[in-house]
C-alpha cells in the first residue's frame, strides 16, 4: 500500500515539473492538435523556446501508399545557424525517428518511415541561440508499421547481403552536393514477435581529410533498407566523401562517394 502511495506522489511529483518546465519557456501550441505534442517537446526538445517555423518544410504524403515505407523531406534550408534537427512520429510506440547534427551541411534530410497508424510527424530544428523551430505534417497510414517483422526475414539468408549499399554523390542544377545512399538492414524494432531489436544506428559524413560533415543518429522507426539523402556544404571542388556506419550488434560499415567538381558536373548535364 505504501509503495503504491509513493509511486502515485512520484507520479504527480514528475507530471507538476513538466507544467512547470513548459511554463518556464515558450512553447507554441500544435496547429495539428496532436495529443502527444507536450510529451514530445519534453522528451525530446527539452531545453529552449519551442517556435512553429514555415521556414522548417516536412514533406509528405497525406496519405501512406505502404506504412512500412513513408518517404519524408524535411528542408530547413532557410533557417542559418543549425546545430541540431530531429524528428519524431508523436503516435508511434517509438517515436523517435531520427536526429542530425550538420557539422558541414545543408539543415536538409530526406529519409523513410515506419508508421504504426496515422500520426503527425513534428521536425525540430535548433539554432545556436537555443531556439527550436519546428514544422509538421499529418499522415494517414494503415496500422501495422512498426509492430511487423522486416521483409528479410523471409528469406533465410538476408545476412549474406546485410550492409550492401547503393550510393550517389552529386549535384543538383543549381550546383548544391547531393548524396543519396540506400544499406541493406532490417532495421527491426524489437516489437515483432520473437525478433529483437537490430537497427543500423550511427552514421557520419565527413570529408576524406577526416572534416565531419554530419553525424546521424537512427531508431527504429526508420524504414527496412534505410535511404538516406543529405546535402554537403563542401564548395565547388571536387572531392571524396567517406559514409561510416554501426549498427545495435557492433556491425560496421564504411565506404567512399566521389563529389565531382561544379563545372565537371556542369558538362556532364550538357553533353
Amino acid at each position: 500500500m505504501i509503495t503504491t502511495i509513493n509511486r502515485i506522489v512520484a507520479s504527480i511529483f514528475v507530471l507538476l515539473v513538466s507544467v512547470q518546465s513548459l511554463q518556464a519557456r515558450e512553447v507554441q501550441a500544435d496547429p495539428l492538435n496532436s495529443v502527444m505534442w507536450n510529451n514530445m517537446v519534453e522528451r525530446f526538445m527539452p531545453d529552449g523556446d519551442v517556435i512553429f517555423d514555415p521556414r522548417v518544410k516536412v514533406i509528405a504524403p497525406v496519405s501512406a501508399e505502404d506504412q512500412f515505407y513513408v518517404p519524408i523531406t524535411v528542408d530547413a534550408t532557410e533557417l542559418e545557424n543549425v546545430d541540431r534537427v530531429i524528428a519524431v512520429a508523436d503516435l508511434n510506440p517509438i517515436p523517435l525517428v531520427l536526429t542530425v547534427t550538420p557539422h558541414q551541411a545543408l539543415s536538409f534530410i530526406g529519409f523513410r518511415l515506419k508508421l504504426q497508424q496515422s500520426s503527425p510527424i513534428h521536425v525540430g530544428v535548433r539554432t545556436t541561440d537555443g531556439v527550436w523551430h519546428v514544422g509538421g505534417v499529418l499522415v494517414d497510414a494503415a496500422g501495422g508499421g512498426c509492430t511487423a517483422p522486416a521483409a528479410a526475414h523471409m528469406n533465410s539468408n538476408w545476412m549474406k547481403t546485410l550492409g550492401e549499399t547503393r550510393a550517389f554523390a552529386g549535384r543538383d542544377l543549381s550546383g548544391s552536393a547531393r548524396m543519396t545512399l540506400r544499406m541493406r538492414h532490417p532495421m527491426d524494432t524489437g516489437l515483432a514477435a520473437g525478433i529483437p531489436a537490430f537497427y543500423l544506428n550511427e552514421l557520419s559524413v565527413e570529408t576524406e581529410d577526416g572534416v565531419p560533415i554530419a553525424d546521424l543518429e537512427l531508431f527504429e522507426p526508420v524504414s527496412e533498407n534505410p535511404t538516406l539523402t543529405i546535402k554537403p556544404d563542401v564548395g565547388d571542388e571536387a572531392t571524396t566523401i567517406t559514409v561510416s556506419g554501426r549498427d545495435t550488434e557492433g556491425n560496421n560499415y564504411r565506404f567512399p562517394l566521389s563529389l565531382p567538381a561544379v563545372a565537371a558536373a556542369a558538362a556532364s548535364r550538357t553533353n
